[in-house]
C-alpha cells in the first residue's frame, strides 16, 4: 500500500500526539486535584473534571479511529468503504485519514 505511505505516516504522528496529549490529561487528573472547602473552588475544579473528560473520550475515540486505520492499512482493507465496498475517495482520505466510509454511505450514517 505504498500509495498511503503518507497517510500511514500522518496517521502515526497524530497517534503519537494523541497519546502524548493523554498522557498529560491523566497526569493532571492523578495530580491530586480535589475538592476544597469554598463552593466556587469546588465548582471550578468539577468543571475542570467534566471538561478534562470529555477531552479526553474525545481523544480516546480518535485514538481508537486511527488503530483501526492502521490496522486496516497492515490487512489491504485501507481505502475500501465499510458499507458498500467501494472504493473511498483518495480526497476523503486525505481530509479524514481514519473514515471507514465513502462520501454516500457516510451521508447515510448521519441522516440515522
Amino acid at each position: 500500500m505504498a500509495q498511503y505511505e503518507d497517510l500511514r505516516r500522518a496517521l502515526e504522528q497524530q497517534r503519537e500526539q494523541l497519546q502524548a496529549e493523554l498522557a498529560e490529561i491523566n497526569s493532571q487528573t492523578n495530580s491530586g486535584m480535589g475538592y476544597r472547602n469554598h463552593q466556587a473552588d469546588d465548582g471550578t475544579i468539577a468543571f475542570e473534571q467534566a471538561a478534562n473528560l470529555a477531552v479526553r473520550q474525545n481523544a480516546e475515540r480518535l485514538l481508537y479511529q486511527i488503530e483501526r486505520a492502521l490496522t486496516r492499512m497492515e490487512e489491504g482493507t485501507y481505502g475500501i468503504c465499510r458499507e458498500c465496498g467501494g472504493e473511498i475517495d483518495p480526497a476523503r482520505l486525505r481530509a479524514i485519514p481514519y473514515t471507514r466510509y465513502c462520501m454516500d454511505c457516510a451521508r447515510r450514517h448521519e441522516e440515522t
